[in-house]
């Protein structure tokens, strides 16, 4: 088959572009309507890459996710002997809030407001490892009725890896899922109100030129210093933890996560579906993790779609043509990177399959995990890792598990529309 039918689309992933991508992973979420830490509807499966580069198919015939990935970082002694149903509910579900540690007994962790000024400072053992997730609610001034002036320090993360505005979409998406998680607590747990237009996210303007444009959706950016001072209710969210725990490869999948869909739905948006096609999510170009055989790839993919696209995910178009872009594909393959997660955020129904190496990389896996979406890793090339300059692509493995995946999203679509 020609290559020739490829076409090349090259996007935009600057700051502003970033939100279309947000807004396309919210997609997601609006199809499925399940709930329940283990309830798999018949259509989703999750397909996982075992240690020996076999996979694994999960389906939901049993009504629970039974892959089987090696487990290759221990859980938070806290976790160890919890069921799975129980890691996610203090994880990734609602019950989160109401698991936090605030150091107080049940009488006393309320707020007072007839005793102000008032803080709690809350923990939870990360999922991974012994370290703690952490954030800090001070209460200033106000009263249990009134609409609280409540402001999100974002100036946290500043020197971190997830900053704000690090070009990594993953990363960015660590502290914006970090800080509206946050935000939840001071309004669910201690019934903290605050209207949309009473909530700012506070960003230093000295660290950085510009606010970055997605947290819209969540509720006012500035870089107003003083709303630190008149701040009624200020917030100094988790930094750490949380999405980050799905980078690495455990015993962990918690489909279906209600609170996590809840903050998906905040940004959807629905286009209209267009023709479907194979789209490769390309790294040529970028001196890391390229793919030698491309061409042959190209050829590969277009003997089994009738369309293929080559998605350069570098720099400069609209985030309305990233979003028409995405919103095309059915089924998205590349090699693991930052790139890959803005493919991640496609129409509903996509299928991913992700090359991995020799890694057990695993964040990716779990974000379609938890919105219950298709996704299988494969090695791709099981003789590099993350690090290497070039991979040669296993054709075989690559083209049987792309069928794998457009038989899937046939099958979606067919049960869906």
């Amino acid at each position: 088959m020609s290559v020739m039918r490829t076409q090349i689309i090259t996007i935009v992933l600057s700051a502003v572009a970033a939100s279309s991508f947000t807004v396309l992973w919210m997609n997601l979420s609006k199809m499925l309507d399940v709930g329940g830490v283990s309830n798999i509807p018949s259509a989703t499966r999750t397909i996982v890459t075992v240690a020996n580069g076999s996979t694994n198919n999960a389906t939901a015939d049993s009504g629970t996710a039974n892959s089987t990935t090696t487990a290759t970082t221990r859980f938070h002694p806290a976790y160890e002997n919890m069921t799975q149903d129980e890691k996610c509910l203090r994880m990734f579900e609602w019950p989160m809030i109401d698991h936090l540690s605030s150091g107080l007994d049940a009488a006393s962790d309320p707020i007072d407001f007839d005793n102000l000024p008032q803080s709690r400072h809350l923990t939870a053992p990360r999922m991974t490892g012994k370290k703690l997730i952490q954030m800090t609610i001070e209460v200033k001034r106000g009263n249990a009725t009134s609409d609280l002036l409540t402001v999100v320090d974002m100036s946290t993360y500043v020197g971190g890896m997830s900053q704000p505005h690090n070009e990594n979409l993953w990363h960015r998406m660590i502290s914006q899922y970090g800080s509206w998680a946050s935000l939840q607590v001071a309004r669910l747990r201690y019934r903290l109100r605050s209207a949309d237009d009473r909530t700012f996210f506070y960003f230093p303007c000295d660290v950085h030129a510009a606010l970055p444009p997605e947290w819209i959706k969540l509720g006012n950016a500035s870089c107003d210093s003083s709303l630190l001072r008149r701040a009624d209710v200020l917030v100094s969210p988790f930094s750490d933890g949380l999405l980050w725990d799905l980078a690495w490869d455990m015993d962990f999948r918690c489909p279906h996560s209600e609170m996590f869909r809840t903050f998906a739905s905040l940004f959807s948006e629905r286009s209209l579906p267009r023709n479907p096609v194979g789209c490769f999510v390309s790294r040529q170009g970028r001196g890391l993790r390229e793919v030698a055989n491309f061409r042959e790839v190209l050829a590969m993919m277009n003997e089994i779609f009738p369309r293929v696209r080559e998605l350069k995910l570098t720099s400069s178009t609209t985030n309305e043509e990233t979003l028409d872009v995405l919103y095309e594909c059915r089924v998205l393959f590349g090699v693991h990177g930052a790139g890959f997660m803005n493919s991640v955020f496609a129409r509903p129904g996509v299928a991913v399959v992700e090359m991995i190496g020799k890694s057990e990389a695993a964040y990716f896996r779990n974000v379609n995990m938890l919105l219950g979406q298709y996704y299988e890793s494969i090695r791709g090339d099981a003789t590099k890792d993350l690090k290497d300059e070039y991979w040669t692509v296993d054709l075989g493995e690559a083209r049987e598990a792309l069928w794998r995946a457009r038989n899937y999203a046939e099958e979606w679509f067919r049960e869906n529309g």
